[in-house]
C-alpha cells in the first residue's frame, strides 16, 4: 500500500507544479485527456480499460497505476483486468513482462487497501480523491459542468458525504441560488443571506461545521435524514463572496479539521473560475 500512498502524493505535488507552470498548449491537452475518458458511446469503464492497455503496450509505469486506480473506481474485476493484461501482453510482446509484474502488484495493493474499507485515514481518502479533483480542477470546461463534476466526486467517494452541492449568490447579492448538487432534491432553491447555516455562511464569509444540527437555532432542515452538516465559501478573484459548498450527512459529528482543510482546498482552488 505504500507504493499506492507514494504514487498519489508524488502525482498530486507533480500536477500542480506542471499546471502552475503550463501555458494554454498544455491545459488544453490536459483537457482533452480528460474530455476523451468521460462516458460517452463507450462508458468510463471500458475506456479505462482501453487506457490501461495502451499504457502497458507503451510501457508508461506511471499511466499504468493511474488507469488502474480509475479502473478500480469505475468497478473493473480482477477477472477483466487480467483479461486486459493479456491483450497488452499480446499486442506488446514480451517487453511488456516487467510492466506487467508491477502492474499486478499494484493492483493487488489496490483491493487490499479496498477490502480495508479503502484508506485507514481521512488523510488517505483524500489524497486519493485529489487526483480525480485535480483534473477537473485544472480543465477548460463550463463552470456549472465543472461544479457538477466535483459534486459528484465528493459523492461517490466520502460515504458519509450524503448531500453534496453549491449555492451561489443571486445578482442582488443578498440571496443564495442552487447551483449543481448530488442528493435528494430540496425545497430550498434559495436562501436569503443569514438564513441557516448557509446563509450564516454567506454572512460571515466563514466555513461553518455543525457537528449535530439539532442543536442548531437558526438551521434550515433539508432533510429529516441529515445529521451534520458544513458550509464552505467560495470566493472569487477579487476575493469576493460568490458562492459555497455544502454538505449534509446522515451521520452525527462525522466532519472534522480534515474535512474542513479539504473542503476548504477544494473552494480555494475554484477561485480563479468566478
Amino acid at each position: 500500500m505504500e507504493n499506492i500512498k507514494r504514487f498519489i502524493s508524488e502525482r498530486e505535488e507533480l500536477n500542480k507544479q506542471t499546471l502552475d507552470f503550463a501555458g494554454k498548449n498544455i491545459k488544453r491537452f490536459f483537457n482533452l485527456d480528460m474530455n476523451c475518458y468521460k462516458a460517452g458511446v463507450l462508458d468510463k469503464k471500458i475506456k479505462e480499460m482501453l487506457g490501461l492497455s495502451s499504457s502497458m503496450v507503451l510501457r508508461c509505469d506511471d499511466c499504468i497505476s493511474y488507469h488502474l486506480l480509475e479502473c478500480h473506481k469505475a468497478g473493473v474485476s480482477n477477472e477483466e483486468i487480467e483479461e486486459v493484461f493479456s491483450i497488452a501482453l499480446i499486442v506488446g510482446g514480451s517487453i511488456v513482462i516487467p510492466h506487467l509484474r508491477r502492474a499486478v502488484k499494484f493492483w493487488e495493493e489496490i483491493n487490499i487497501m479496498s477490502q480495508k474499507d479503502k484508506f485507514k485515514t481521512k488523510t488517505e481518502l483524500f489524497s486519493y480523491i485529489k487526483i480525480s479533483l485535480e483534473k477537473v480542477l485544472s480543465e477548460e470546461m463550463g463552470l456549472t459542468d465543472r461544479l457538477q463534476m466535483i459534486c459528484d466526486i465528493l459523492s461517490q467517494e466520502v460515504k458519509y458525504y450524503n448531500w453534496v452541492g453549491f449555492y451561489l449568490t443571486k445578482d442582488d447579492k443578498q440571496t443564495l441560488v442552487l447551483g449543481p448538487y448530488v442528493g435528494d432534491e430540496t425545497e430550498h432553491k434559495e436562501i436569503p443571506f443569514g438564513k441557516g447555516i448557509c446563509g450564516q455562511t454567506a454572512v460571515t464569509n466563514q466555513t461553518f461545521l455543525v457537528p449535530d444540527v439539532s442543536m442548531q437555532s437558526n438551521y434550515l432542515s433539508c432533510s429529516l435524514n441529515t445529521k451534520a452538516e458544513i458550509v464552505v465559501p467560495v470566493f472569487n478573484k477579487n476575493n469576493e463572496f460568490v458562492a459555497e459548498l455544502d454538505i449534509d450527512s446522515h451521520e452525527v459529528n462525522p466532519f472534522n479539521q480534515e474535512d474542513k482543510d479539504f473542503l476548504e482546498y477544494i473552494c480555494e482552488s475554484l477561485k480563479s473560475y468566478f
